[in-house]
């Protein structure tokens, strides 16, 4: 079922637009107590239209005949006679192969103003309507089609129908709205509203919108125009298959396409094919996003300088001694430098690769990075880097405007307008995902290379906060960098002049190239150490070492010394990789959330036995444990190993219990 976004869009393109079974009436307009029932159709063979109860099967075998107001139900109807009519009935997924069919050698039947919902009930309905000869199929609506809507062959018209939800087929078929092939009669196509998106329940997925193939025979003489095409594998094929014949003058103009899965208009072999004045109206269309990158240009830079790249080229502000904006083409990688970087992907998927000045990731439009073309960003630092969504109007609504609202990780709701972000542990990403207003779908999608736990400081979803995102970039302190031992597989950057956050100053940990850890320095006394997981780095685990007031980390055989604080948290969560926290008298006050105990990422606490009295050399690991768990402080939900020497670690959301369980995870030296 299309979105409130979907259809508010393809309004926008098209103002004033008027759609069939939305804005204008399509479909039979009889009550429930106005059909009449299939029971009182005569089922004497020799009458004009007659009924087949054993066959479930309508025939209709008199020339100019019209069936009309009647529920037929799962019943199929066979035209056997010219210029017959089937108007304002209702029917259901048939138990038959197609719903109505005009059979060979008969023709100009007209079938308008019907009803046809498949329920969302599997069915082995081939499709709703076929016709060998010339047929008129005008103002019906086509809800939950099991396999294909219209399958013609003989030409006529198709116009001012409503097609929404496809896919319950229970015999394998690729459902189309809109089928064509082995067919030269004229055959217009026009003024039909498409709504291909696949539904949640469907069991198969829609296949194409329109879809024009000479697989079974040559095709020729068909005019595509004016249609509304929302979904689909393609909104529209026309020229896929040639297996079987050839094509000549088919003519595809001046239709509205957005959303499909794989193109908006796969044009295959063009010989016999033109196309022209077709209009894209999702955020394929690259307009969106060069018109919303003119107009913030417009209105002043936030940085005096600026790197464009084109073509794909890579950008780097490395060299930069001042702020810098830099906007990207498609696929472009794009590198920051030691001051702030102002990054503007722009249209498409760009490669962001962050660098040690503070990093705005500024998002002019929904095109800037979708579903289909994320963006991706390497080294995301939650400690200083801020996701700029605030030039981006969340009603897609003219004249309505609003922001986004962060919701953390929770679910979207239908009020949209949100963004969230979701991690993937098994690959190590974390994705932020945007919902415009009306939207409980994501319509833009950021991948951040790393797991990460982004809080609001890391959006500027208002002008106010974007400003005060960039004045807060540009304040921070070039870092001081510290290099570990081992060839300097480790460094640190040391932060100071930090705004608009909870701590004052910060360091960022880097092993092998990736950002693994954020130290933050909450005040003299309480610090924070953020561990993370990158992914596609082989950064391996690291070690943090703390005891005689000192603290240190240990990656790839490399270390570093940290700030000690005599009161940290460490937030353990997001390391992916198994890491180790060893700890001696002297290490002060520690809280680890996120400790894992179990599966591949299983961590390891490692603590001093000399710093617990009543340990002695001869006690096995197991006893130590034991005496260990004995004096601790147990909780529901945690549990807090205090040493001899007035030392306490806190371990969130582990028990007692689930400590003894698994007790190669705690070791005594």
């Amino acid at each position: 079922m299309y979105t409130s976004v979907e259809l508010q869009l393809l309004r926008n393109i098209v103002p004033g637009v008027q759609l069939p079974g939305i804005d204008t009436s399509a479909g039979n307009q009889l009550s429930a107590t106005a059909f009449r029932p299939l029971g009182a159709m005569t089922t004497d063979a020799s009458a004009p239209i007659y009924y087949n109860p054993a066959a479930n099967l309508v025939v209709i075998n008199r020339a100019g005949a019209t069936l009309i107001g009647y529920d037929l139900g799962s019943a199929s109807v066979y035209v056997k006679a010219n210029n017959v009519a089937v108007e304002d009935c209702n029917f259901t997924a048939t138990t038959g192969f197609w719903a109505i069919e005009t059979q060979s050698g008969y023709g100009n039947t007209t079938i308008s103003n019907n009803t046809f919902n498949g329920g969302g009930v599997p069915s082995q309905l081939a499709c709703w309507v076929s016709s060998q000869g010339e047929v008129n199929i005008t103002g019906n609506v086509f809800i939950d089609t099991p396999s294909d809507a219209v399958d013609v062959t003989g030409g006529g018209l198709i116009s001012g129908n409503y097609f929404s939800g496809a896919g319950y087929t229970s015999n394998g078929g690729h459902p189309d709205a809109i089928w064509i092939t082995n067919s030269t009669a004229p055959m217009s196509i026009t003024d039909n509203f498409i709504d291909w998106t696949t539904n949640p329940d469907s069991n198969s997925g829609a296949n194409d919108c329109v879809r024009i193939t000479s697989d079974v025979g040559s095709v020729s003489n068909v005019t595509v125009s004016g249609n509304y095409l929302i979904g689909g594998s393609f909104g529209i094929d026309a020229g896929n298959l040639t297996r079987s014949g050839t094509y000549s003058n088919i003519a595809v103009f001046n239709n509205y396409l957005g959303f499909s899965v794989f193109q908006d208009v796969y044009p295959g072999p063009m010989t016999g094919v033109t196309m022209s004045n077709n209009v894209i109206f999702d955020y394929t269309n690259m307009s969106y996003s060069a018109n919303a990158w003119a107009r913030y240009k417009a209105g002043g830079l936030p940085t005096p300088n600026l790197l464009v790249s084109t073509n794909g080229a890579n950008i780097s502000s490395s060299s930069s001694t001042g702020p810098t904006t830099l906007y990207g083409s498609v696929k472009a990688h794009l590198f920051g430098g030691a001051y702030e970087n102002n990054v503007v992907g722009g249209f498409g998927t760009q490669y962001i690769w962050c660098s040690t000045g503070a990093n705005i990731f500024t998002y002019l439009s929904p095109a800037d990075s979708t579903q289909s073309a994320k963006d991706f960003i390497t080294n995301f630092d939650p400690a200083k880097d801020v996701i700029d969504l605030s030039a981006i109007d969340a009603n897609v609504s003219p004249s309505v405007c609003q922001t986004f609202t962060f919701i953390g990780s929770s679910a979207f709701t239908s009020a949209g307008a949100q963004v969230r972000y979701q991690q993937n542990a098994s690959i190590g990403t974390t994705t932020i995902q945007v919902a415009l207003a009306g939207d409980a779908a994501a319509d833009m999608s950021i991948v951040i290379e790393a797991l990460v736990t982004p809080t609001a400081a890391n959006f500027a979803l208002t002008a106010a906060q974007s400003a005060s995102a960039m004045a807060n970039g540009a304040a921070l302190a070039l870092p001081t960098i510290a290099y570990g031992n081992n060839g300097a597989l480790m460094r640190s950057y040391a932060y100071t002049g930090v705004r608009g956050r909870s701590f004052s100053s910060d360091t960022a940990v880097y092993s092998s190239g990736a950002l693994v850890a954020d130290a933050l320095n909450l005040s003299a006394s309480k610090g924070e150490l953020d561990l993370m997981s990158v992914a596609n780095v082989s950064a391996g685990s690291v070690t943090v070492t703390r005891g005689n007031g000192q603290e240190s980390m240990t990656g790839q055989g490399s270390a570093l010394g940290l700030v000690f604080h005599a009161n940290e948290t460490i937030q353990a969560g997001n390391a992916g990789t198994p890491e180790t926290f060893a700890f001696s008298s002297g290490f002060g006050n520690e809280t680890i959330n996120g400790f894992a105990l179990s599966g591949a990422n299983a961590d390891t606490l490692q603590l001093s036995a000399a710093a617990f009295s009543y340990l002695t050399p001869a006690m096995t690991q197991a006893q130590d444990l034991a005496a260990v768990l004995a004096t601790a402080t147990c909780g529901a939900n945690a549990t807090t190993i205090a040493d001899s020497h007035g030392d306490s670690l806190s371990l969130m959301g582990v028990t007692a219990a689930m400590l003894a369980a698994s007790p190669s995870v705690v070791k005594f030296v």
